[in-house]
Order: structure tokens, then sequence, then C-alpha cells
């Protein structure tokens, strides 16, 4: 090579980002780091900014959320007790043609929400709340809509109690329940977990009546007393299901099925999953019970539950549909896949989970699921969030489900180490546009979803780390403009639409001069080593650009030994027309490395491709040393 020959090292295109591999060694077309931008068809253009929806939705008193705009309007409370706490999408037959809504699910009633319809409002029936620190989650099954809500057993009021020396007497169809100073009124739902008597352990009943130290439920005929003190029970929230046929919902049936005092009813539970026309329900630590086919209500603790993991320090955190009537049981430290067949009984009546077929298999016990709501499958896979980061299940060419041993988060573990692991549970996916999205709690101050993670399964990469100006506490997939989207629904009380608006989220900032939070692009590109580990004489970086009107984006350099950090170029797009440029900056100095900063502050500019010169001599310096 002649002396001073010019050296072009660039990228023609961007497909991914992986910030914890060393960035001289990353591939052309791979970044450091990508944030708030989409990389389409190998080029990089800053994401559209979130649209805000559903303003009419009144979800009880708002919690003040940042950024906020304090105007003439403006209300301030000591508390805030409202908001969104859960969601889901429902379409049935019984309402509207089977179109398709949004429910969002408030302390005091639910709303319906489809593009250009007014809000509709479902009533809770009296006495029933949804409150902040519930668990709570929402299903369709049986053509109804389930909000399913656990309360905190740490909280006032729903603490467990237990009975006095007098324990359960019985007469008639009405047991009553001695407990002393319990503070329970008519109508409210509690549960009894202990107990020598089928009739009562297990069950959830509602209150009849109530006196300081008793409470009367009602009992089928025949039922024999339990008279032992100490016999746990706490308040709990029903189940709450609408099926399109009425304007509020209804609480799940209580007390003792008529098929007798060995089966269940459906219990309070803070999540469910719908599988082959049965709800599978977590019925303690390590257990799943499963109803009777297409029969909410009912439920078999004998032929139709089974335990994962029983004696270990594991517990439940989710169940998952899987091919063929398996399920996969996703474990705190560990991975299931329940084969559970259906026989029909001696009568040919009911279908019975078969015994003598089911079984479960351990897939892996070296990794569990860290987040319920992280769980998506697309196609082949199952992608879910562990401790170690972002795992993918791959089936195998006989169908059969494997985990790796190397998470598909490797090449960005070092940014999913910044999870709030007090939060992580919180974290929530979904499959949409080939993407997997998994909105996260980063930061050791962030208490609720603030930014979200995309994997392309396009480009086989990670794509994007983005940042809102509105919290993540739900992604939902629906219709807007007959097209699917990506929906998300903020615990304060909104619900947005990602990748709307061109000129960023449509949320006030702060100073309140605009009405919306621009979205800040920001790109890092692999580490430029122009082919040799010496230094070399940076000239210019080159970068082909397409600016929408008002657009802005700046470049900067960052070079290593000489390190310096500087800015070389900034361009704004005055024009009404969409411009292309071509933007050359000089650089100037020496070093080693390059790495170069695309970064945009208006509009949605497009980076198609960047490129840096440098020169260095034919013959690199050398030092000799002789050691005696």
């Amino acid at each position: 090579m002649p002396d001073d020959a010019t050296i072009i090292e660039g990228d023609a295109g961007f497909l991914g980002m992986a910030s914890r591999l060393n960035p001289v060694q990353l591939q052309p077309g791979m970044c450091q780091l990508v944030e708030n931008m989409r990389l389409d068809r190998g080029v990089a253009q800053t994401r559209k900014g979130a649209k805000r929806l559903g303003d009419d939705i009144a979800a009880s008193n708002q919690p003040l959320v940042l950024p906020f705009v304090l105007n003439d309007r403006a209300i301030v409370r000591n508390s805030y007790s409202g908001g969104i706490l859960a969601s889901g999408v429902f379409s049935s037959p019984n309402y509207d043609n089977a179109s398709e809504y949004l429910i969002l699910c408030g302390p005091a009633g639910a709303y319906l929400w489809q593009q250009n319809h007014s809000i509709t409002e479902l009533a809770y029936p009296a006495g029933e709340t949804l409150d902040a620190t519930d668990l709570a989650s929402c299903v369709q099954a049986f053509n109804r809509f389930y909000l399913l809500r656990e309360a905190d057993p740490s909280q006032a009021g729903w603490e467990w109690k237990y009975t006095s020396a007098s324990g359960i007497s019985v007469s008639g169809t009405i047991a009553t329940v001695n407990i002393t100073g319990h503070g329970y009124a008519a109508g409210q739902r509690v549960r009894i977990e202990e107990g020598a008597s089928a009739a009562f352990a297990g069950h959830e009943f509602d209150i009849l009546s109530v006196t300081s130290n008793a409470l009367t439920i009602a009992v089928p005929a025949g039922t024999s007393p339990d008279v032992s003190a100490g016999i746990a029970i706490r308040r709990v929230k029903a189940p709450l299901w609408w099926d399109g046929s009425t304007v509020t919902f209804q609480r799940a049936e209580a007390g003792v099925p008529t098929a007798g005092a060995s089966f269940k009813t459906l219990r309070s539970t803070g999540w469910a999953s719908y599988i082959n026309n049965r709800l599978w329900i977590p019925d303690g630590r390590d257990s799943v019970a499963i109803s009777d086919v297409l029969d909410p209500d009912l439920y078999d603790p004998f032929f139709q539950s089974f335990r994962a993991n029983q004696g270990s320090n594991d517990y439940l955190v989710a169940i998952h549909p899987w091919v063929e009537g398996q399920a996969l049981v996703f474990m705190r430290n560990s991975i299931w896949l329940a084969t559970l067949s259906d026989a029909a009984n001696t009568a040919g009546t009911e279908f019975l989970v078969d015994s003598a077929v089911s079984k479960l298999q351990l897939l892996t016990d070296e990794i569990g699921c860290r987040a319920r709501r992280s769980i998506v499958t697309a196609g082949q896979f199952v992608f879910f969030l562990s401790d170690a980061g972002v795992y993918r299940l791959d089936t195998q060419l006989d169908l059969k489900l494997r985990a790796n041993t190397q998470p598909l988060s490797d090449p960005i573990a070092d940014q999913l180490e910044e999870i709030n692991s007090d939060y992580a549970y919180l974290a929530v996916g979904k499959w949409f546009n080939n993407r997997y999205h998994l909105a996260v709690t980063i930061g050791p101050e962030a208490t609720s979803n603030n930014t979200l993670f995309i994997w392309n399964a396009l480009n086989n990469q990670w794509e994007s780390r983005d940042t809102y100006a509105i919290a993540l506490d739900e992604l939902l997939v629906s219709i807007y403009d007959s097209r699917r989207r990506l929906f998300a629904a903020a615990r304060s009380g909104t619900l947005f639409l990602l990748d709307e608006m061109d000129r960023g989220d449509d949320v006030p900032q702060a100073e309140a001069t605009d009405a919306f939070t621009p979205v800040d692009g920001y790109l890092l590109t692999r580490r430029y080593a122009f082919g040799s580990l010496n230094a070399k004489r940076l000239l210019r970086a080159k970068a082909s650009l397409l600016l929408p009107p008002g657009a802005a984006c700046q470049l900067h350099a960052v070079t290593t030994d000489y390190d310096n950090d500087f800015s070389i170029a900034s361009l704004s797009n005055n024009q009404t027309d969409h411009e292309d440029y071509t933007l050359k900056a000089p650089l100037r100095c020496k070093a080693t490395y390059l790495d170069l900063e695309f970064t945009t502050s208006a509009e949605r500019p497009t980076l198609r491709q960047i490129t840096a010169e440098a020169t260095r001599s034919s013959f690199d310096p050398t030092e000799t040393r002789t050691l005696n």
C-alpha cells in the first residue's frame, strides 16, 4: 500500500445492535447501540411517537405522572387511586357482532374502547373493586371476558384469620364460622383453606350475615360441622366476568358445587390460561387446577390437577399453551411440559384427564421465568424473560421443545442487567409486526416499565432500545384504521397507540411549549479500526441521509487512543419537502479507533449509510526493545 493511502471503512446498512460484545469485532451492519430507531430494509430511521387515545376514560382519580402540565382545570389531591390496573382484548358474537374491543379495567369499573366509538362503562358488582395492590389480569374464555383479582394478604383486612375454639357449626344449610373480631361484612367472599371437612377446606363462600365474632355461609344439606380451632380463613376477591349480554360484570359462582364437596368452583386467583376449552389456574405454590371442558366453574382436584417440581425451592409463575394439547409450565427456576390427554368417563358424559397417558416432562432446571407476561409464542418459538436475560425455547425436528444454553439476549446482556430486580415481574412481552417487544423496568429508581426492547425476526437481531415519556404497563394488539396495531395501556389511566405520530410522543412537556415530547433517536456505530491496531490519521466522516421537513440531526465522533469526544456536524431541513443529503464532516485528528454517533432531535431523519476515511503509512511504526 502506498504512503498516505486513503482507507475507507463504514456500514452500507444497519441490521441490529450488540452492546455486550467488543465493538471492534462487530460485523458490518451491526451497531453498538440503537435507541428509538427502526432498522427496516437496512436503513435506520427514528421511530414514530405514541398517540394518546381514550381521553374520555374516567378511571377514577388518576395518579400524577411525569411529565405533567398544570392548567386552569388542574385539581390537586392528597392521594390518587385511579388508573388502568388491568386490560385485555374482547370479541364475542354476544356483543356488537363480534367486533373487537379493548377493555380497560379501573378501580371501580371497566371501559370498552374502540376507534370512532364512544367509551362504554361496565360496572362491577356492588362492593367489588380493583386495587393497585391486587395481582390482576384479564383473559377471554368461553365467550366471557374474565377479570381475575387476588388481594395482597399483607394489606389490612385481607390477612389470614383463624377460627376460635367453637370452629364451624352447621344448622341445616347454614354454617356459622366463629372468628373473634373478624371485621367482615355481609356480601363479601371468604376462602376457607384448612379443616378436616371436605365441605369447607379449599372452598370459597359468600358471607350471608355477620356478628362481631361470627359469620354465616350457605352449605349443602347434610354438611357435617368442624368444631376444631385454628381453621384458616381470609377474605378474597371473586373472579368477575362479562359476556356482552349485560352492562355489568358478574361474580363467579361460590360455595360447594352441586357435583359434590370433592369438587371446587373457580377460586380467587390473579391469573389463568385458557387452553383446550379449559381454564388452567394456579392452586397454591406449585399446583395447577384444570376446569371441566366448557365449564369454567367446576374443578376436580383429584382427576384434573397436578403439581410441578413438588418439594423444591420453586414456585409456579405461568402456564402457557403449546401444541397438541400440551402446556408449558413455567416455574421460577425450571420449565416443564405438561401433556394432558382427555378421556370420557364411564358414563361418557364428561371428559376427564387420562392419568395413564398424561405426563409432566422437565425441559430445563437451569433457567426459569422471571415475568409471567413476558411469555410470547411466535411460530415454533416461545420467548420469555429469565434471570439470565431473554431466552427462546426452540423446537427440533420431532417438534419437541428444547431450551438453549445461550440466551437470545446475549448481545445486549449488559443492558438487561439494568433491570430493577424488584420490579422485573412487571415485564410484559408482545409479538407484533415480526418483532418481539419486551417492556421492562430499567434503572434503580424506576417502578414501572419505561423501556421497550425490540428483537427483529427479519434481521434476526436486537433492533432497538426505545424509551418513552409514558409507562408501558400493558401491551395490547388490536384494530386501528383497519390494521392490527400495537397499543400500550398505562396505569396513569391513558391508552396509547405506539408508532403513530411523526412529531413525537403525544405527551405534553413539563414546560408546556409543545403538545409533544420529541423522540430522540440515537445510533452508535461499530468501532472502526481500518484494518490495523496502530494509529491513523482520521480524515472525514460521510453519511447519506433523508430528512423530512423540520427534521434535524447531528454527527458526533468518539476516538480511542488518543481518546477524544467531539461534535463534527449538524444538519436540519428547513424546506417543505423531503430532502436527500450527503453529509461530509472533517475529523482531522490521530487515533487508533473511531466510533460515530448519529443523533436526531426533531421529526424522523433516516440514516442510509455511513463511512469514515483515514490514512496510514505503508509501514506501521514499531518499537524494538532489547532485554538483558
